[in-house]
């Protein structure tokens, strides 16, 4: 009778409660007394998984001798499986901080137990997506994010079997190197693809140059973390790669393929080019991909690289701007030790027919190199017949260059084909020379009275660049100068300087012939104005 009055004064809300709780059945005993018998099955575990108490119930079984270890083991997987609540993995943050608890002798039972399953789960085949549809849900993403949080946990080491350790991180590998494109986009995960793999370095990108394929639509971002954790063997691999990728993209098997997307693209967009517009828009198409790829190039560098960049660049029957990307692509990655490196782009910058956007990137890959394995090879070029490569060429000089080193160049300089864009050029370079010696002022005084008329010039450049108002004095005594300027025939290189009229609102074009002229016309104008 005591028992069921007992039984009659607990709360709705406690009868519910309890044996959801701790799974009890009471039973009434013929002495009047009350027994519990409690017992927790994997039932229990699976549907708590779904509750708003569960992780603390799952935690519960995982930390306590009680349960049978079958059952401890359910609890462990059923905190990684759950799904995340308010996007936070919340199971998977309690089972880390319960392993933490445990004894070190416990701790590795638990995960040797659950080691075999987890492996298992990462090396699945991932969900294939039926034709027209969606992919379904990938389960493993659980399994890996619950294995990163164990292996990276910083307050304590979970896994210090070293076999263990080596058996989990090389199936997070394996997991990584499959459905890359989708698992490296997935913004749901706890730890990214790329985290997981600067966290083991690399050994976790060996793989990924065999994913570059002349259809990846990642290699970009593969290279990149290829280029910042991979060992030399990878990098030349992935490099490899890329230059296939880069070979098939200029070809016309790439723009076979690519044909039909782009028709569709015009037909959707009410466009009906002629086949001579499509075959611009095709090639086009064609050099903004195969521009990306050197881009890709650059970030590993490599022999094959280099070599590849530089049968382009050096390939006269190839467009411009496929010539450029593969000179930007050399970048800081050309041997300087290599002569023969030099040598191909040197004669990039040299040869008559090379289009000046494509002479400019080969002369700053030259200023790149020691000075003593090119600065003869740039003098050798101010004879060239075309003004604008001796242009270059000197100003790559100056730039390499020290002030102690500004006679050597001023007698090299020609006395013939001149343009205006040179003097006033060199000025401005000598003026951020490096200080070795003299100071630039100080170093090109003595060649406004020496020297040929280039260096007379030169030197009246500086203060052109450099002078101020005060300099007027210094320079006035060279307008009397009556010596011939030795002029290019190019148009683009005329002798001409604006000149303010006499009411100081208009300007005139005034025509330089003379080295007066240039002081009179150039020189004192611009230096008048600071």
């Amino acid at each position: 009778m005591r028992a069921r009055t007992a039984r009659t004064r607990m709360s709705k809300t406690s009868r519910q409660w309890a044996p959801r709780w701790l799974g009890c059945v009471v039973v009434v005993a013929t002495a009047g007394t009350t027994l519990a018998s409690c017992v927790v099955n994997e039932n229990d575990v699976h549907r708590w998984g779904t509750t708003e108490h569960g992780p603390d119930k799952l935690v519960a079984v995982v930390g306590h001798d009680k349960y049978a270890w079958q059952l401890r083991d359910e609890a462990a997987l059923e905190l990684m499986r759950m799904k995340p609540r308010s996007g936070r993995r919340v199971g998977i943050n309690r089972l880390v901080e319960s392993l933490a608890q445990l004894t070190p002798e416990d701790r590795k039972k638990l995960i040797d137990d659950l080691r075999p399953t987890i492996v298992a789960e990462l090396k699945k085949a991932p969900p294939a997506a039926a034709p027209g549809q969606a992919a379904p849900p990938d389960p493993s993403y659980a399994y890996k994010d619950a294995t990163m949080a164990i292996l990276t946990y910083d307050r304590a080491v979970l896994v210090s079997d070293e076999a263990a350790r080596k058996e989990l991180t090389d199936a997070l590998i394996f997991w990584s190197l499959h459905d890359f494109d989708r698992r490296a986009d997935n913004t749901t995960q706890m730890f990214g693809m790329e985290q997981m793999m600067r966290a083991f370095g690399a050994p976790a990108v060996r793989g990924l140059p065999a994913l570059i394929t002349p259809d990846s639509t990642k290699y970009d971002r593969i290279t990149s973390l290829v280029a910042e954790l991979g060992d030399q063997p990878t990098r030349e691999a992935n490099a490899a790669k890329l230059v296939e990728m880069a070979r098939y993209t200029s070809s016309q098997a790439w723009i076979d393929k690519q044909k039909p997307g782009v028709e569709e693209a015009n037909k959707a967009s009410k466009i009906t080019p002629t086949p001579e517009q499509l075959q611009k828009q095709l090639a086009q198409y064609q050099d903004e991909a195969l521009t990306k790829v050197f881009a890709s190039l650059k970030k590993v560098g490599t022999r094959a690289a280099v070599d590849y960049c530089l049968q382009v660049a050096s390939d006269k029957a190839q467009n411009e701007k496929r010539r450029q990307a593969a000179l930007a692509a050399l970048e800081g990655r050309l041997d300087r030790s290599n002569q023969g490196d030099i040598d191909k782009v040197l004669a990039i910058a040299a040869a008559d027919d090379t289009p000046d956007s494509v002479r400019d990137l080969a002369f700053q890959r030259i200023g790149e190199m020691p000075r003593d394995h090119v600065v003869g090879k740039l003098y050798s070029l101010f004879g060239s017949r075309k003004w604008k490569v001796r242009w270059v060429a000197a100003t790559t000089v100056l730039k390499m260059s020290s002030t102690d080193q500004l006679p050597e160049f001023m007698g090299r300089l020609p006395t013939a084909g001149l343009a205006l864009s040179e003097p006033l050029t060199y000025g401005g370079n000598i003026d951020k020379m490096t200080v070795k010696g003299p100071k630039p002022r100080d170093a090109v005084m003595p060649f406004l009275r020496e020297g040929n008329v280039a260096a007379r010039l030169t030197a009246l450049g500086y203060f052109y660049a450099t002078g101020k108002a005060s300099d007027a004095g210094l320079l006035a005594p060279f307008e009397a100068d009556r010596t011939l300027i030795p002029k290019t025939d190019d148009p683009e290189g005329k002798w001409q300087c604006d000149v303010a009229k006499a009411d100081g609102k208009e300007t005139e074009t005034k025509d330089v012939k003379d080295v007066g002229d240039f002081v009179r016309f150039c020189v004192l104008p611009a230096i008048k104005t600071r």
